[in-house]
Formats: C-alpha cells, sequence, structure tokens
C-alpha cells in the first residue's frame, strides 16, 4: 500500500537495529513538536478539521496563560533520563532495549547474509 513512501523503509530499519522512537506523553496533548500538514497523497485539501487531527498544542518554556504545562514546570524543571522511561513494543506491550535489538537481530539474520549493524 505504501508504494511511493520512505517510510516504510525507515520502520524496517528502526525494527531491524533495535531502534526506539522517544514519544512524550505530557497533559492536555502538550508536546514538544508537532506535525506540519502539507497537501499531498494524504491530504487533499487542508481544512480546519485536518488540521485538528494532526496539531499539537506546543510546550512553552514556562506556564503561561496560553499553555497548562511549561519546561519549567517539569519535576526539576528537567526532562527526565531517557534510561528510566519505559520502552514499549510495536503492539504497545512493555519490554526493553535488549529484547527490541534482540528480536531485530533475529529478523535481519533471516532476511539478510550481512551479520554487521548499519
Amino acid at each position: 500500500m505504501w508504494t511511493k513512501s520512505w517510510k516504510k523503509y525507515f520502520i524496517e530499519l528502526a525494527y531491524l537495529q533495535g531502534y526506539v522512537m522517544l514519544y512524550p506523553n505530557y497533559d492536555h496533548f502538550v508536546s514538544l513538536s508537532t506535525n506540519h500538514l502539507e497537501v499531498g497523497s494524504h491530504v487533499k485539501i487542508p481544512s480546519e478539521a485536518n488540521k485538528q487531527q494532526f496539531l499539537l498544542p506546543l510546550m512553552k518554556s514556562s506556564n503561561t496563560q496560553e499553555a497548562t504545562i511549561g519546561l519549567l514546570d517539569l519535576p526539576g524543571g528537567v526532562l527526565p533520563d531517557w534510561n528510566l522511561l519505559p520502552i514499549l513494543n510495536l503492539t504497545g506491550s512493555l519490554t526493553s532495549l535488549e529484547v527490541l535489538i534482540d528480536l531485530g537481530l533475529a529478523r535481519r539474520m533471516e532476511l539478510s547474509t550481512c551479520s554487521k549493524s548499519l
């Protein structure tokens, strides 16, 4: 179905290498980044309804009237150490980085004769 998409190759690379992606989950869906809605394969005509599905409110530097949480409002004023965060697999179950790396390596060995990491 993704005949013209680069994303399928990126997802496969991430899986085979045991890579993970960080998805912060803050109150009221406040985020450190947001999506950019462009006309293309999936969006023919951008509408306000489309934007509401994709755009997230950006986190401000501190708590203001426009923001419910700011970077300075985080515990200790900093983001948590990445290695203390939970790791979920593709189905949303808790796992470990070691398990993901092992699964990716096993699948990579099934698909390729190349044994070294990229």
